[in-house]
């Protein structure tokens, strides 16, 4: 008796990306229903002031700020997750929540501006 086995997982439906997906192709090629994750292009904050953080032997950088855009399968909304460095920790924020952040920061800026 020969009995075969298959490691191949069959492919998913495409799911419909959003406009900012860096996938754009409905995620065939996960595995898992729940990896069918849209994901934004990362943008990155460069931080001037000090500390600088160092990413090898005797080689040095500024820190950053980065934040994407994510929007998990069967969500209506998506939100901003934000990070700090390359393995800082994250705060995933709603679309209302980062707003008010936005206001706050911005409010922030001004003042001390003058």
């Amino acid at each position: 008796m020969t009995i075969h086995t298959s490691s191949a997982v069959p492919a998913l439906p495409a799911v419909a990306c959003a406009p900012w997906c860096v996938d754009g192709t409905g995620h065939t090629d996960a595995h898992y229903p729940e990896d069918q994750v849209c994901r934004s292009e990362t943008v990155e904050v460069e931080l001037s002031r000090p500390p600088l953080i160092e990413v090898g032997d005797d080689s040095w950088r500024r820190d950053s700020v980065h934040l994407y855009l994510l929007r998990h399968p069967g969500a209506s909304s998506p939100t901003i997750e934000m990070y700090r460095g390359e393995l800082g920790e994250s705060v995933s924020l709603a679309l209302d929540e980062a707003e008010a952040l936005s206001s706050a920061l911005l409010a922030a800026v001004r003042s001390a501006r003058g």
